[in-house]
C-alpha cells in the first residue's frame, strides 16, 4: 500500500474542497435560474430552462471562431434543441440579462434571452474557466458587441444572439488576464479601442 505524505494529503484535501465549492456554486447557479424562471412564469411568460452540458468563451483564432466569430457557446441538450430552433424561427431574442458570479477562476452564469413579442424567455446556465476567456473578452470589448451561441453537442448552432454590452459578460478584464496563460499577448493598447 502506498503511504501518502503530509503534502499529498494536503493536496488531496484541497482538491476535494475545491470540488465541493464548485458543486455548491453550480447548484446555486441552477437555483438562481429556477427562481428567475419561476418569477417570469408568475408574470405570464413562457420559459425554457437549460442547464448547458458544456459552455465556454471562444475567440476568432479558435477552431470554432474560424477567423472571425467569437462569443460564449452553450451546448444544449438534444431534448431542448428543437424547441429552441422553433423559437428562433418565430422571434428574435432582442433583449437579454446576464447574471454571473466568479469563484476560484470560474464564472457561473445565467444568460436570459427574451422575446417580448412571444412573451418567452430562454434561460441558459453555464460555467466556464476565466483562463480561456481572454481572446473572447478582448475581441468583444474591441468590437463593442458580444454573441451567445446555442448549439447541439455535434456543433450545429440552433440560435445566435448579438449583445450590445460586452461588459456585462466581462466586467473585469484584468481579472481574466490574471488567469490567462497568454495575457502577455494582449497589452494595454488592445483595450483602449484606438486603432493607430
Amino acid at each position: 500500500m502506498v503511504e501518502l505524505g503530509e503534502e499529498d494529503v494536503s493536496q488531496a484535501e484541497r482538491i476535494a474542497t475545491d470540488a465541493d465549492r464548485r458543486r455548491e456554486a453550480w447548484g446555486a447557479t441552477l437555483d438562481d435560474m429556477t427562481a428567475m424562471a419561476d418569477e417570469l412564469e408568475a408574470d405570464g411568460w413562457e420559459t425554457v430552462r437549460i442547464a448547458a452540458g458544456d459552455s465556454g468563451p471562444f475567440g476568432p483564432s479558435s477552431p470554432k471562431g474560424n477567423g472571425e466569430a467569437f462569443g460564449i457557446a452553450y451546448v444544449i441538450p438534444g431534448d431542448k434543441a428543437q424547441e429552441v430552433t422553433d423559437l428562433f424561427e418565430q422571434a428574435s431574442f432582442s433583449e437579454y440579462e446576464i447574471y454571473r458570479a466568479e469563484n476560484d477562476g470560474l464564472v457561473y452564469m445565467v444568460t436570459a434571452l427574451f422575446a417580448p413579442e412571444l412573451q418567452t424567455a430562454i434561460l441558459v446556465a453555464g460555467a466556464w474557466e476565466m483562463r480561456h476567456a481572454l481572446e473572447c473578452a478582448m475581441t468583444a470589448m474591441d468590437e463593442g458587441r458580444m454573441y451567445t451561441f446555442l448549439q447541439k453537442l455535434n456543433g450545429d448552432v440552433v440560435g445566435v444572439v448579438e449583445h450590445d454590452d460586452p461588459e456585462k459578460f466581462f466586467p473585469n478584464v484584468e481579472a481574466i488576464k490574471s488567469y490567462a496563460p497568454n495575457a502577455d499577448e494582449f497589452d494595454e493598447s488592445d483595450t483602449d479601442g484606438d486603432d493607430e
